[in-house]
């Protein structure tokens, strides 16, 4: 029996899944009983969240770190290396592999799952890649760099055994858990309007500094299915996230958040709205930095429900036929006070004894059960859209209707040309 299938067959004694059936998360467990996981993207989200979360963890093993800046791959091996010595007890640790070129690590038969932290224009590429490989998928968000390759994703994913969790953790959060068991049981009546803060940043308006990539940095991996792009200092690493080519700024950044805990609150994560309308400040053209910021976006659905998206304090407020709710990352606060004092204690516990967003991931890639995954595609696909249309609308400055059955513009060509994006064909998947 190769590793793979021992680890499907885990199955038959797997931990449980559903809400307050999670085994214990003190357990350990034996060495060959891990899942072997490798990151693909060791900086940012990758380097500094993931690879510590991972290391720590006793579901898996970290076995390969992929990144095409050899600088940055070093530090995030050293890293795991260090954090397994501490772990064991030990003066050092073998067993880790380091890779620059993704490929490579999806050919490895001892590589059970990978997670993507990579910037936003590579997420879908290497998912798909990784699907195709027979690996399982943890990827980060937003799922998309637009609204085409996330439906292509799950096109692929649909007839096969992939488990695929997209990065939307707080979708495990216990504030949000419990916003949602509220919000659901009717205590604050009808829900006609949302809105939805986000941050959002200028970045800079200076023009971009061209240069020679550095000796450390694949530039043309790291570019991979996106048009060539001369090579700026400020284009990579950190600051992918303000140029429109690799990303949808703040919008997707945050937005692919607090629109998607939205969605999973009320119910909508198969759907999304039938109108769009929006407004927002870039810097001018020529600069190093041109993505939305400062914005301002209403969404309607098909139900009434108003949806707002703008530049502001970071969190979801549900306005209700009697009452509000409020619920950020470090917040949750109702009108009148007492609908949250009077919530379900027995439903907060089991809340809390269903482990985090990893635990999730971990427990569904052993039992195979892929509507269990707190965050599939499917969710991660529609938050992300809604953001992409924000960001057209922005772009169009004009009203615009929306299909989400058929996902594309109501008789507007200009718009639907926005929904994809042209590609390198030879970094396509």
């Amino acid at each position: 029996m190769n590793r793979r299938d021992f680890v499907k067959a885990g199955a038959l004694w797997g931990t449980g899944i559903a809400l307050g059936a999670r085994a214990s998360a003190e357990k350990v467990r034996a060495a060959n009983d891990r899942i072997n996981v490798a990151l693909i993207g060791a900086r940012n989200m990758g380097g500094k969240s993931h690879l510590p979360s991972l290391v720590g963890s006793s579901e898996c093993q970290v076995v390969a770190i992929c990144d095409v800046d050899s600088q940055v791959l070093a530090a995030a091996f050293a890293t795991a290396k260090q954090g397994y010595a501490e772990k064991n007890g030990t003066t050092g640790h073998q067993g880790i592999a380091t890779h620059e070129d993704y490929r490579e690590v999806l050919a490895r038969d001892d590589v059970d799952a990978v997670v993507i932290a990579t910037p936003d224009h590579w997420h879908v590429p290497m998912a798909k890649a990784a699907v195709l490989a027979g690996k399982d998928v943890y990827v980060e968000k937003p799922l998309s760099l637009y609204v085409g390759e996330g439906r292509d994703l799950i096109g692929l994913v649909a007839d096969r055994d992939a488990i695929v969790q997209v990065g939307t953790q707080q979708r495990s959060s216990l504030r949000f858990l419990i916003a949602q068991q509220i919000i659901r049981s009717g205590a604050i009546g009808e829900i006609t309007q949302v809105d939805v803060g986000i941050r959002t940043r200028s970045g800079s308006a200076e023009p971009p500094e061209l240069q020679e990539p550095p000796p450390e940095l694949n530039y043309d991996m790291w570019l991979g299915p996106v048009p060539w792009l001369e090579y700026a200092p400020r284009r990579v690493h950190y600051d992918f996230r303000f140029v429109p080519e690799f990303s949808g700024g703040d919008i997707t950044n945050w937005g692919a958040h607090f629109i998607d805990s939205a969605h999973q609150i009320l119910g909508l994560d198969d759907t999304g709205p039938v109108s769009v309308r929006g407004s927002g400040q870039r810097n001018p053209v020529g600069s190093v930095h041109t993505s939305f910021y400062d914005i301002e976006t209403d969404f309607t659905y098909a139900s009434g429900l108003t949806m707002r998206l703008y530049t502001g304090k970071l969190g979801v407020r549900f306005r209700g036929s009697e009452g509000t709710l409020f619920v950020s990352r470090s917040a949750l606060a109702t009108t009148p006070a007492n609908i949250l004092e009077n919530r379900s204690r027995e439903i907060d516990a089991q809340l809390r004894e269903a482990g985090d967003h990893w635990d999730n991931w971990f427990d569904c890639i052993r039992s195979r059960q892929k509507d269990a995954l707190r965050a599939p595609l499917e969710p991660g696909h529609r938050s992300a859209t809604v953001c992409h249309l924000a960001n057209i609308a922005i772009e169009l400055n004009r009203p615009l209707i929306w299909d989400p059955g058929r996902e594309i513009f109501e008789s507007d060509a200009h718009a639907n040309a926005l929904l994809t994006r042209p590609e390198r064909p030879q970094w396509r998947v």
